[in-house]
């Protein structure tokens, strides 16, 4: 029985995409994966006469505006190996299973998942170590500055995430049972479906072996789509939770944090950008599939309003920014309020002594008490200009909030005379 593994794994940076869709940026992270992962053959010969993948960059009828490098391998313990590198820092192994036909992947059942992993593990167990030594060699192999640094809120880098199993033309009796159950169906053609669930899916081929590269390359381009939902909605919370500890007088620290939602607004557009520009060139199949497994994932709602909350996020930055200023305006203003009033205060005195001082005609005995209540006036208008803030606050939380009125309480009709 046939059964595909795809494998999902993240990169420990993150390709730039300004500098990839700007001049030859693409051209240049192609070039460098080309040279350093040699042991990977880009040759399209070798592609077809597997008869498992399409060169997916070349590929006549479609193209994966994604994918920056796709290589071929025959790996010890693993057989033979499909690599992919997207340009959204996403690594794909695709590799086969040579398990009986007998077999039943009932992953729910224990004995029948010990009998599975059987077969799964040692291959997990060669790709494991050898996707951290792939990592290292594209880090090292990438222009420094067409990487940028990845987010703490990001899921772990450098190792296998999970495997998707893909079980063609099995019998119902031995196929994924979790996808037959739960799984998003998608007809691809009169004898030909798929049934997308989550980590397995059942082909029907129907005769037509090369509907397997259209599962392979329509679960990755919703694989990506997955992780670019789910990092950009953990780093919306970070943010979030970074916003809630700031001080409320601290614009510095608040400055970096409104950078940092500028640069997840740009990051999650332009990755948008580039997963609906890839969408464009999708034969009917890959699409069908796609949009099944983004069903299953339940990552179609969460697309749609991810770009709602990062411009939720970006308002709610704009009012606490707006609220530092304004709190600093108020400061300010209470300052030069007390500034003039002592000048104020301090020019009548001045002139006051002028007219009643000895050296002049005028002169009297209250000087003394007029002094004290210049004094005292003085303290008084720094006093009451400190102090107002903090009873307006008061009279704000005092204010009642008018209550709502029940839809059954009667009305009060007015008369007029």
């Amino acid at each position: 029985m046939r059964v595909i593994n795809v494998g999902a794994f993240l990169l420990p940076v993150r390709f730039s995409l300004v500098g990839m869709m700007s001049g030859d940026g693409r051209d240049r992270v192609s070039q460098a994966l080309t040279r350093r992962l040699t042991d990977f053959d880009v040759d399209r010969a070798l592609f077809e006469t597997q008869g498992l993948f399409l060169d997916v960059q070349r590929s006549a009828h479609q193209r994966m505006e994604t994918m920056v490098f796709s290589g071929a391998a025959e790996i010890e313990g693993a057989g033979f190996v499909r690599l992919y590198i997207s340009s959204l820092a996403v690594g794909f192994v695709v590799c086969e299973l040579d398990v009986p036909d007998d077999l039943v992947l009932d992953l729910e059942d224990e004995d029948s998942c010990d009998r599975f992993k059987a077969y799964e593990t040692p291959v997990t167990e060669v790709i494991e170590p050898l996707i951290g030594r792939w990592c290292r060699e594209i880090v090292d192999a990438v222009d420094p500055a067409l990487l940028r640094p990845v987010p703490k809120s990001a899921l772990d880098a450098s190792s296998l995430l999970w495997w998707h199993r893909i079980c063609v033309d099995g019998a119902p009796e031995v196929e994924f049972p979790g996808a037959r159950w739960y799984g998003v169906s998608a007809q691809l053609t009169g004898n030909a479906d798929v049934q997308v669930g989550t980590g397995v899916t059942n082909l029907h081929t129907g005769g037509r072996t090369g509907l397997v590269n259209d599962v392979i390359e329509g679960l990755m381009i919703a694989t990506q789509e997955w992780l670019v939902v789910d990092e950009a909605k953990r780093h919306i919370a970070e943010l979030l939770l970074a916003l809630s500890a700031n001080d409320a007088r601290n614009l510095i620290t608040m400055e970096t944090q409104y950078v940092d939602v500028l640069a997840l607004t740009e990051d999650v557009t332009l990755r948008n950008l580039l997963l609906k520009q890839e969408s464009r060139y999708l034969t009917a199949p890959r699409r069908r599939i796609s949009q099944a497994a983004s069903a299953a994932w339940n990552t179609t709602e969460e697309a749609q309003g991810l770009e709602e909350r990062t411009a939720a996020l970006r308002d709610l930055f704009t009012l606490h920014r707006e609220r530092i200023f304004n709190n600093r305006d108020e400061r300010r203003n209470r300052l030069i309020f007390v500034f003039t009033a002592v000048t104020l205060i301090q020019s009548v005195l001045v002139w006051y002594d002028f007219l009643t001082s000895d050296a002049n005609a005028v002169g009297g005995a209250p000087r003394p008490l007029i002094a004290m209540l210049v004094l005292l006036a003085t303290l008084i208008s720094v006093v009451s200009a400190v102090a107002s803030r903090p009873r307006a606050r008061r009279r704000l939380r005092e204010v009642a909030i008018p209550r709502q009125r029940d839809g059954a309480e009667p009305v009060k009709q007015v008369t007029r005379a």
